[in-house]
């Protein structure tokens, strides 16, 4: 158990400190507009999600600490469902209704597609 706690740590650790980066660099340069880091580090990580859980199905041995460090842990630490809700209220909350809409429907949508594109290409 420890072990496997382990894994998911490490994983967490290198997927959040690249969605800072990411979503710092991001925000840099399109500061006020619309929460673009966060969405664009939500998708990918719905991408990298598909794409991984489609090969642990194809690779039905793969070893169950990959697992925890590439899906639980990196995935899990990479992406964000808690700051996308705290950023669709902070523009709810701003008056700011369309981008809030736009915002949370992209994101569900675009999360979604993503996921399945990243399956399908994972299975081959």
């Amino acid at each position: 158990m420890i072990k496997n706690l382990i894994y998911i740590v490490i994983g967490g650790g290198f997927g959040s400190a690249l969605r800072y980066l990411i979503q710092y660099a991001v925000h840099k340069n399109y500061p006020n507009a619309f929460p673009y880091g966060t969405f664009l580090v939500n998708i990918i990580g719905c991408f990298l999600v598909g794409l991984l859980i489609s090969a642990v199905a194809k690779e039905k041995h793969m070893a169950q600490h990959l697992e925890l460090l590439l899906i639980v842990g990196f995935c899990g630490g990479f992406t964000t469902f808690s700051t996308f809700a705290y950023e669709g209220n902070s523009l709810l909350g701003e008056g700011r209704i369309g981008y809030a809409f736009l915002y949370i429907g992209l994101s569900v949508l675009a999360g979604m597609l993503f996921a399945y594109l990243g399956f399908r290409l994972g299975k081959g």
